[in-house]
């Protein structure tokens, strides 16, 4: 009987023993594992609604820079899709509030439109875009890569 209880504590001294490897094993590789999102800059993008593109640009290097830049934005005609205009814009790279390893980006423009005063949109890669219409409306459009 003895012996039983002594082979008995020594299996579940062993097995705690590699227990505690294991938890020293994952916590070493839980500090070595950094994450990175995914990287947009220098991607090319079409935005479209219902009836066909709106938006087509390219996101400049950024870099991990959070700040301003001028791209260029080609802004397609509401009633006719087959002429545009290329716009000077203004593009900036921002991080989420809830997860700092996502980046979208907010762009100001300025619209041709009769009536229209400048434009704004945010666009969360690789397929969402968000346009603001009246006030605090927005207008969402579909995104792929050409």
């Amino acid at each position: 009987m003895k012996k039983l209880k002594i082979i008995s504590k020594f299996k579940f001294s062993k097995s705690i023993k590699n227990l505690r490897h294991f938890k020293i094993f994952v916590a070493i590789l839980f500090f070595q594992i950094t994450l990175n999102s995914k990287d947009f800059d220098l991607k090319s993008f079409i935005c479209a609604d219902e009836i066909g593109p709106i938006f087509e640009f390219s996101i400049p290097d950024m870099s991990k820079n959070l700040d301003i830049e001028n791209f260029s934005l080609k802004i397609y005609n509401k009633e006719n899709r087959n002429l545009f205009y290329v716009d000077n814009s203004k593009i900036k790279k921002k991080s989420s509030p809830i997860d700092r390893s996502y980046f979208f980006y907010s762009v100001i423009f300025s619209s041709k439109e009769k009536g229209s005063k400048d434009g704004y949109f945010e666009f969360f890669p690789p397929s969402h875009l968000m346009l603001k219409t009246h006030g605090s409306q927005f207008s969402t459009l579909v995104c792929w890569q050409p």
